[in-house]
């Protein structure tokens, strides 16, 4: 217990006696800057801002950080931010042009734009979803010069990664259409953030001329039997950048999280259905399928059905990634109507017309079939 209590002892004594060190060279350093005595100051390798060899500080991305103890009075911290802000000017310019020069920056799931892993700017809503504004995180001691150079430079490289990772939702904006169902449609695309339920345009659609409907495949954008996207907008750098994008603009997603990527079906009720469509999902009650995901398989349904009849393989449930049970489920949630055989199922349900599935044409292309099909 004694030693337990000469330990204690000595670690409070050298505690208080580097504290009292501390303040009192700081207190100096202090008492110098107000007589307007010349101070050295140094920014280190390991970008900590040192005053006459003191460290004060540290230089994070182009935000300067004061590291002083609780003992320094408000009136020592202004003459030493002061001073400080005066000896890193120069660094913050070099930096701000080091910045532009290797283009070595990143848009993180924060919204923050970061360099060397300190955050150096941060997107804001902005005109729409896919144009943030760039709000520059940095110290007072940068010049508007450098301010303004750091500017033009994110928003250019914001703008390019934006057109890179996303191209085929930009270009729904850019491209000269002159059928005006066409340039409806990509516009509802648009709108809804590369992905929709193709029930919410069919008026649209049946107004489109067949001959017209190619444009549609040229454009990028899929049109299934369930919904119409873009399929390289799925893919997870893409989900990832325009559903962030779209959670800052629309402030009712901010709390949603995107699934995991490599899921393919989601069973959870909980789920906000408007928000997993954003991110390619379809509800199916308790279950959520992805888009392409439940495409393939309403494809692969169709190339094994043989007079209005298809049988359950492993390779479709395989596709989904679920149990036998949950995949049955979601047949009976799909409308299929299971027939007297044990895993055979009758292909679109209950018909309503004596229509044909299939009208003339080569169908060995499954988007011939798709538009081949009458589908209501």
């Amino acid at each position: 217990m004694t030693k337990s209590i000469e330990d204690n002892l000595s670690d409070r004594l050298h505690q208080e006696l580097t504290n009292s060190f501390i303040d009192k060279k700081i207190s100096l350093l202090s008492r110098g800057l107000k007589q307007d005595v010349v101070l050295n100051t140094e920014v280190s390798n390991d970008d900590k801002v040192l005053i006459d060899g003191q460290c004060i500080g540290e230089l994070k991305g182009l935000k300067f950080d004061i590291e002083l103890t609780a003992k320094t009075l408000d009136t020592d911290i202004k003459s030493i931010k002061k001073a400080a802000r005066k000896g890193i000017h120069d660094e913050l310019s070099k930096r701000v042009l080091k910045i532009i020069e290797e283009e070595k920056v990143s848009l993180e799931e924060d919204n923050k734009i970061y360099w060397k892993k300190n955050p150096i700017a941060r997107i804001k809503r902005g005109k729409n979803y896919l144009s943030p504004y760039i709000e520059i995180i940095s110290d007072d001691a940068l010049s508007e010069s450098s301010r303004e150079e750091l500017d033009i430079f994110l928003k250019e490289w914001l703008s390019k990664f934006i057109n890179e990772e996303l191209h085929d939702l930009l270009n729904l904006t850019k491209v000269k259409i002159e059928n005006q169902y066409l340039r409806d449609l990509f516009f509802q695309i648009y709108e809804n953030n590369g992905v929709m339920k193709r029930s919410e345009a069919e008026t649209i659609i049946k107004l489109i001329p067949k001959e017209e409907r190619k444009k549609l495949w040229d454009m990028g954008i899929k049109l299934g039997r369930y919904h119409i996207y873009l399929p390289k907008m799925l893919k997870p750098k893409a989900v990832k950048l325009r559903i962030n994008l779209w959670k800052l603009h629309n402030e009712d997603y901010s709390t949603e999280h995107i699934p995991q990527f490599g899921l393919n079906f989601i069973v959870n009720n909980k789920k906000n259905k408007k928000f997993l469509l954003l991110c390619g999902f379809e509800n199916f009650k308790d279950f959520f399928v992805r888009v392409d995901i439940l495409e393939k398989l309403f494809i692969n349904i169709l190339e094994k059905t043989k007079n209005r009849k298809f049988t359950v393989n492993s390779a479709m449930m395989n596709l989904l990634g679920c149990s036998k049970e949950n995949f049955y489920k979601l047949m009976t949630l799909m409308d299929y109507k299971k027939d007297k055989d044990k895993d055979t199922y009758v292909f679109g349900g209950d018909r309503k017309k004596n229509t044909k599935i299939f009208k003339n044409g080569s169908i060995s292309n499954p988007f011939n079939k798709l538009l081949s099909l009458n589908i209501k």
